[in-house]
C-alpha cells in the first residue's frame, strides 16, 4: 500500500516526495530531494537487509542500470509509467536470485539481450509494472530451460497485472513449478506465453493479443490455463508440443490465424516426459472454450501424432489426429483484469 505521509530519516523530517510503502522493515529511498538517498539502486538494494523496503523515486528516472536482487526485500517504484530501468541492451534489467522478493511500480525495458525480469528463485511477486523492449519480458528459469534436464526451476512466484509488449521472444517464459500468472496483458512479441520444461502452473485471467503466438507449452505437464482472452495473434493461439496433461478451460479464441494445435511425437515424449523428466503421461483436456462464434457441435483442435521428433515434412509415420472440446461455450467469457 502507498501512503502519503511526513516520515523522519536518519532524524531528518522530509518535506518532499515522501510517498512510500508501509513496511516492517528499513525503508532505503533512491533518488528524489531526501539527504541520505542513494543514486542507484543497486547501491540501496546492496546496503538492504532482508526484509527491508527499497524506494525508488522518478526524479532520476531512467535508472541505467542492470539490478540483481540476492536479498529478501520489496523494490518498489514511485510511478510505473515514470520510473523507468533502462537496462541499456546488457543482461537482465532485475535479476532476482533471493527468494521472497516484491517488485513493483516499474517500467523495465531495453534488455534486448535478457529478460526485463529474470526470476531464478522462489515465491517472488511481480506485480503493476510496464515490461517493454526486452528479449523476454519476464523469465522464471534456472540457466536454459531448453537444455534438459533443467526442471525443477523456480517455483510459487506470481506475476500479476503487468502490460508486457514489444518484447522479441516472449513476454512471459515460465521453467519451473507452481507460478501464478494472472491477469496481465501481453502484446506483440513471438510468444505472449511460453512453457518449457514446466508443471502446475497456473495461467488464468490475462489478455494474450497481437502477437505472432498466444500461448506455446512444451516439455510440460499439468499445466492450467483458465479464463484467459486469447485473441488475434498472427498465427496460433495456442500450440503445445510434447506435453501431459494440460487443462486448456473456459478460454476466448477470438480471431486467431488458427486457434489451437498439437504435436505429440510419441518417442520423444517418452524420452523427455517419462524418462528424463519423470512426469506422468497423460492426454490434453480441452473444455468449454469458446471458438470464434457460437457452436452447438463438439470443437475439433487439429493436430499431429508422430513416432519421432522432426521437421514435419522430414516426419516419418505422422497421421492427423484430433483433440475435442466437447462443451463449446455459445458466447464468450467475460473476463475483466484485476485492479492494479
Amino acid at each position: 500500500m502507498i501512503v502519503s505521509t511526513v516520515v523522519p530519516v536518519s532524524g531528518i523530517v522530509l518535506m518532499e516526495k515522501t510517498s512510500h510503502p508501509l513496511t516492517k522493515g528499513n525503508i532505503l529511498y533512491v533518488g528524489g530531494s531526501g539527504p541520505n538517498n542513494y543514486t542507484k539502486i543497486q547501491d540501496a538494494v546492496n546496503a538492504s537487509s532482508n526484509g527491508d523496503t527499497v524506494f525508488v523515486y522518478d526524479d532520476s528516472s531512467p535508472y541505467v542500470e542492470n539490478i540483481v536482487i540476492d536479498t529478501s526485500i520489496s523494490l518498489i517504484g514511485e510511478d510505473k509509467n515514470t520510473t523507468i530501468i533502462d537496462g541499456a541492451i546488457n543482461g537482465h534489467g532485475v535479476n532476482i536470485t533471493a527468494d521472497n522478493v516484491t517488485v513493483i511500480g516499474f517500467t523495465i525495458q531495453n534488455c534486448s539481450n535478457g529478460s526485463g525480469i529474470c526470476i531464478s528463485s522462489n515465491n517472488n511477486r511481480i506485480t503493476d509494472n510496464i515490461i517493454l523492449n526486452n528479449r523476454f519480458g519476464i523469465g522464471t528459469y534456472y540457466g536454459n530451460p531448453f537444455e534438459l534436464p533443467a526442471f525443477p526451476g523456480s517455483g510459487y512466484n506470481t506475476i500479476t497485472n503487468n502490460l508486457i509488449i514489444r518484447n522479441e521472444g516472449c513476454g512471459i517464459l515460465l521453467n519451473g513449478q507452481n507460478n501464478t500468472v494472472n491477469g496481465n496483458i501481453i502484446s506483440q512479441t513471438e510468444y505472449g506465453i511460453m512453457l518449457a520444461v514446466a508443471v502446475a502452473n497456473n495461467i488464468s485471467n490475462n489478455i494474450i493479443s497481437e502477437n505472432e503466438n498466444g500461448i506455446f507449452i512444451a516439455a510440460s505437464y499439468n499445466n492450467v490455463i483458465y479464463r484467459n482472452n486469447i485473441s488475434h495473434n498472427e498465427n496460433l493461439g495456442v500450440l503445445t508440443f510434447c506435453t501431459s496433461s494440460d487443462i486448456i478451460l473456459q478460454n476466448n479464441f477470438i480471431g486467431n490465424g488458427q486457434n489451437a494445435y498439437f504435436n505429440q511425437p510419441i518417442l520423444t515424449r517418452f524420452r523427455i516426459l517419462k524418462n528424463t523428466l519423470h512426469f506422468p503421461i497423460s492426454r490434453s483436456v480441452w473444455d468449454q472454450n469458446y471458438w470464434d462464434r457460437p457452436r452447438i457441435l463438439p470443437y475439433m483442435i487439429p493436430g499431429l501424432i508422430s513416432l519421432i521428433r522432426g521437421p514435419i515434412t522430414d516426419t516419418p509415420y505422422i497421421f492427423d489426429y484430433f483433440q475435442i472440446d466437447w462443451h463449446p461455450v455459445q458466447e464468450p467469457y467475460d473476463i475483466p483484469l484485476q485492479d492494479g
